[in-house]
């Protein structure tokens, strides 16, 4: 007698269920590892910029960069721009290749390659032209994804007290979101020492839910070490004081 060789067709489809299962089992898990690794990416970018910002400080008497010039060397519209609101996804205002435009600190970043957040590119992609007065048109190609503490605004390092409790550059939220932000982000200065509040940490990093509203974010801190970081932690964070201009606490105070 001649014995049976091959599959079944019960025999295939069973294997095939298998081999759907364990796919299924795994993607979470595989996609979760990339988004790790991108988060490591960002945390590297950030640990460069402390470094860079610190070597900066040294080479001139102490003093800490413009927030809103460090990276351009105008704080108005360039002749031809659209609005400088969209400068930081315009590829006519690509450092790299438009060095004309470049700011004091730029010279310390320019070829690192350490501008973009790997997870905020697929973010931007969906909510980069949410922040105000967008133009339309422009694409979303962000040059870069960080912006540097309005409160340290030509300060001397040596002025700050608790360098490890306030930060120096940081990841905005990319929408608005009342009252934790009234801006987007918008340009490399990220103010959030106001009122109302303008600024404010971003989500967009391990969040859970569709919205995106409760991930978290990378900060560098003017002592060098980076750490990641909630919305919540935005104005205790931005300066030694910085408690007082919470949301809450300032509504608190209005009462």
């Amino acid at each position: 007698m001649n014995k049976r060789k091959g599959f079944t067709l019960i025999e295939l489809l069973v294997v095939i269920s298998i081999i759907a299962l364990l796919v299924s089992i795994l993607m979470p898990a595989l996609g979760k590892a990339r988004e790790q690794t991108k988060f490591a990416v960002c945390k590297t970018n950030l640990k460069s910029y402390g470094v860079l910002a610190t070597m900066y400080a040294d080479d001139n008497n102490g003093v800490m960069p413009n927030p809103w010039m460090c990276f351009y060397n105008s704080h108005e519209e360039y002749p031809g721009e659209p609005h400088r609101y969209c400068r930081w996804h315009n590829p006519d205002f690509d450092l790299n290749l438009y060095p004309q435009y470049a700011g004091p600190f730029w010279k310390y970043l320019k070829t690192k390659d350490i501008h973009l957040c790997p997870t905020f590119l697929n973010v931007a992609r969906k909510k980069g032209d949410q922040h105000p007065s967008h133009a339309p048109g422009i694409p979303i190609k962000p040059n870069y994804s960080y912006s540097m503490n309005a409160y340290l605004y030509e300060k001397k390092i040596s002025a700050i007290k608790r360098h490890a409790e306030v930060f120096f550059f940081g990841e905005e939220n990319l929408w608005i979101t009342p009252p934790y932000n009234s801006y987007a982000f918008n340009d490399t200065a990220f103010w959030a020492y106001h009122d109302p509040a303008w600024d404010s940490f971003g989500t967009f990093h391990n969040a859970r839910k569709p919205d995106m509203e409760d991930g978290v974010v990378n900060a560098v801190f003017i002592d060098g070490h980076v750490e990641e970081v909630t919305r919540l932690d935005t104005w205790r964070l931005s300066a030694p004081d910085g408690y007082k201009m919470t949301p809450e606490a300032v509504k608190n105070m209005q009462k």
